[in-house]
């Protein structure tokens, strides 16, 4: 009796076992959590990263990131909506920073220097002052995408940048020390605006003692270049002298009470002698434009050596935002002050006025105005879906291109910049017209002859991000 209740039991434990365990099959739920779809994608990203440089030594042409290899960025070049929508939403692409990416200079130079002989530049070279703070490899990427022998490069880095981030910037420039500099880290940088201007004028002086290069570029982290290095020289050339920036009527809520802005109370000239006192008395219009500039050479040359920005820089770094963004687009256009390449005040009641500089839309999240819905700082993030207007509009940087957001669209945009610089690529022809026929230009061009006439009124169809919303 005894077996048999022992033989009894033990059928109990095994069918109980064969249930449960038949239950939990049943009751298998397929779908991956989020977090291990995550941890599974970083997994196989990291061993495609330790194995990165044979996977790219056997292609001809641009090498992608792991994560990104699998886009087609062709059909994103052609704004394809269909394919968009699997690249995008829950399906857009974060860069995977590469914990193994390796620092020496022949690394480097791998990664950054083309297979290809390149032709010289008409104006000898472009220069790029960059403040930067985070994101190592967009950095890197930035000046692949913008590589030249004769080409200069200046960073300065926010002293509160993480460690490892300033290291590898350090480890950078050391490897290219004849054609980067990098600047003491010794300020912080704020989203606000404040000590951004400051930054970029310790580069233009720094940038002026390399001969030869025609045009600064001034930067901030997260700017994408969108022109091959040659169609900048081309646009530089169209330009002729002109500079190029935001230009907007003054932003009210930037002004600090009780500043003056008169040269004579801004110790702006270092030299008044043979200046008419209505130039130094009269207090300068307010401009409200952008971080970013295209400067000529001469410009950067008279910021640096004619005129004395430090209670300019000052008074600007006192307003609580923005004040960045008043800086060098009012000495462009108070053309009293001569700034070589300067703009006007008497086309004020038509700003802004059409610039190629820098794409940016400002607005609240998920606003219309943005593709991607998706905004950082009041400032649209773009990605993979902008990547078409990105090609052929005519802006030489767009702000705001973020990694963690949309790894995709840096890479697309950077192969689309290598196959049309090494490859013969043409998807779209530049538009030179239309940057020789921009008001400032015409301006700059012509504003000396007597019989000259200023029209502010644009003569050609602008174009613009919002006809590819």
């Amino acid at each position: 009796m005894r077996k048999v209740f022992q033989i009894s039991i033990s059928l109990v434990f095994v069918i109980l076992f064969w249930y449960y365990f038949r239950a939990r099959a049943i009751n298998f739920d397929p779908s991956i959590p989020d977090s291990q779809k995550v941890a599974t994608y970083e997994r196989v990203i990291s061993i495609l990263q330790r194995d990165g440089k044979n996977y790219c030594s056997n292609i001809k042409g641009y090498c992608r990131l792991p994560e990104t290899r699998h886009v087609n960025c062709d059909a994103a070049l052609r704004g394809d909506k269909e394919y968009l929508s699997t690249v995008t939403g829950p399906n857009r692409i974060p860069v995977v920073p590469n914990p193994y990416l390796n620092m020496s200079c022949a690394h480097i130079f791998n990664r950054v220097l083309p297979k290809y002989n390149m032709n010289p530049l008409k104006l000898g070279g472009i220069s790029f002052a960059r403040n930067v703070f985070t994101d190592y490899e967009f950095i890197e990427k930035q000046i692949q995408m913008t590589w030249h022998p004769d080409n200069r490069y200046c960073f300065v880095i926010d002293k509160l940048a993480d460690r490892d981030f300033i290291e590898k910037m350090k480890q950078l420039v050391g490897c290219f020390d004849e054609q980067m500099v990098m600047m003491p880290v010794e300020i912080h940088m704020t989203s606000a605006g404040h000590n951004q201007n400051l930054a970029h004028t310790q580069c233009m002086q720094a940038l002026l003692q390399y001969p030869n290069w025609g045009y600064l570029l001034l930067l901030q982290n997260y700017d994408i270049i969108t022109k091959t290095v040659y169609e900048l020289d081309r646009v530089f050339d169209l330009l002729g002298g002109a500079n190029d920036m935001q230009i907007k009527k003054e932003n009210l809520y930037f002004r600090v009470k009780g500043l003056k802005w008169d040269p004579i109370s801004l110790k702006l000239f270092r030299n008044t002698s043979g200046i008419p006192d209505h130039v130094l008395q009269t207090p300068l219009i307010t401009s409200s434009g952008g971080v970013e500039a295209t400067l000529s050479r001469e410009a950067v040359k008279w910021l640096i050596e004619t005129v004395d920005l430090t209670v300019s820089i000052d008074q600007r770094n006192q307003s609580n935002y923005g004040g960045d963004e008043q800086f060098i687009s009012t000495f462009h256009i108070n053309h009293q002050l001569g700034m070589p390449g300067h703009f006007t005040t008497e086309c004020m009641d038509y700003a802004p006025i059409p610039q190629i500089t820098k794409q940016t839309v400002w607005g609240s999240p998920r606003s219309l105005w943005c593709r991607t819905m998706t905004h950082r700082h009041g400032t649209c993030l773009y990605g993979i879906e902008d990547l078409q207007p990105m090609a052929e509009l005519p802006y030489l940087l767009w702000n705001k291109v973020y990694p963690q957001f949309d790894q995709a669209v840096v890479d697309c945009a950077a192969e689309l910049i290598y196959n049309r610089t090494f490859l013969g690529q043409v998807d779209h022809e530049l538009e030179e017209d239309y940057y020789s026929n921009l008001v400032t230009v015409k301006y700059h061009k012509d504003h000396k002859k007597p019989e000259f006439v200023l029209n502010c009124k644009p003569t050609q169809k602008l174009r613009r991000y919002e006809d590819y919303l």
